[in-house]
């Protein structure tokens, strides 16, 4: 069985440390590991160039770089662990463009077995719930400024169905190479390799992160309030509760049915309610589309106030000349 990570950080960085001590520890276990550093690979940035990636990473117009071979490298293996450090509140812009380009709906696997889309030639079966885990590191002293880490980093989660089965939410380390001498951490670390091959060898994906946490189901603690209402929402997994104070402690009781439990994107029948939705929106709009279109020529005719990149601008003026220079030889 393999598994293989992927880190977001600098090479040999703090969160590489803990990444690599997790792989080593589920190594242990007899399970394979792969460790893919991706600032060693060219992977360029999503251009919300419409549907192209909806069915196939091959029909990116980016293909030619590195993230074919990357999701290839994800769906060979049998779980996952995703890494890397947190800039102001949330993990840094490589993990955005990995999540982006790596994943999203040509990956997502709710369209596959509860909608019953055929998959594509490049999936060739490979589809399937992975165990996975998440580290998320950050330098300051208070777990706050680093609140925002693992709740972004479950959103490359949904997709292709990685149950996560352990995270950790590191602070207070930031110098090149404290994580080494952060037994606690480092411990943490190791015990989710542990979890994480556990879960691979035995098939069982249920929670095994000391971090219960107040949301059931991602074990987070970030939540939503809905104003007015005693009504509270994970904003990660989508879940609904109902809050209560008892003996002057705010408490969240969160019932197991359908309807607060339809939006859980942590499974696929909670991904597939949103892509019903999308396909009513869809339905809904339909008469208004020429209409909108109509609409849209005022912003686009709206113009004057946009500004060129100087860069772009002077490689087209460089074209231009050399086209000129060709002409009139």
């Amino acid at each position: 069985m393999k598994l293989i990570a992927f880190g977001c950080g600098r090479k040999y960085g703090n969160s590489e440390v803990f990444i690599k001590t997790a792989l080593k520890a589920a190594e242990a276990k007899g399970i394979e590991v792969e460790f893919v550093r991706l600032k060693d690979f060219e992977m360029l940035k999503c251009t919300d160039c419409d549907l192209f990636c909806q069915k196939d990473v091959y029909k990116c117009p980016h293909h030619q770089d590195d993230t074919p071979y990357l999701v290839e490298k994800f769906l060979d293996s049998d779980g996952v662990i995703i890494g890397g450090p947190v800039f102001s509140l949330t993990p840094n812009s490589i993990f955005f463009t990995f999540r982006d380009r790596m994943f999203g709906p040509k990956m997502d696997v709710a369209s596959l077995w509860e909608l019953g889309r055929e998959p594509e030639e490049f999936v060739k079966g490979r589809f399937k719930a992975r165990p996975g885990a998440l580290i998320s590191v950050g330098g300051a002293l208070t777990e706050n400024w680093t609140s925002l880490g693992i709740p972004n980093m479950y959103s490359a989660t949904f997709s292709a169905q990685t149950d996560i089965v352990d995270h950790m939410n590191v602070y207070g380390v930031s110098d090149p190479a404290e994580a080494c001498i952060k037994e606690e951490w480092l411990e943490k670390a190791r015990k989710l390799g542990e979890n994480v091959a556990d879960a691979m060898l035995t098939g069982d994906h249920r929670w095994r992160g000391e971090q219960e946490g107040l949301c059931p189901q991602c074990h987070l603690n970030l939540i939503q309030i809905e104003p007015g209402t005693t009504k509270a929402l994970c904003p990660v997994c989508g879940i609904y509760g109902e809050m209560t104070i008892e003996d002057g402690a705010v408490k969240i009781n969160w019932p197991d049915d359908f309807e607060h439990r339809r939006d859980n994107r942590l499974t696929p029948k909670g991904k597939a309610v949103h892509l019903r939705e999308i396909r009513e929106h869809m339905a809904m709009y339909a008469p208004d589309v020429e209409r909108a279109k109509e609409l849209l020529k005022e912003i686009k005719d709206y113009n004057a106030c946009e500004l060129k990149s100087p860069i772009r601008e002077a490689k087209k003026a460089e074209l231009l000349a050399k086209a000129a220079e060709k002409k009139a030889e």
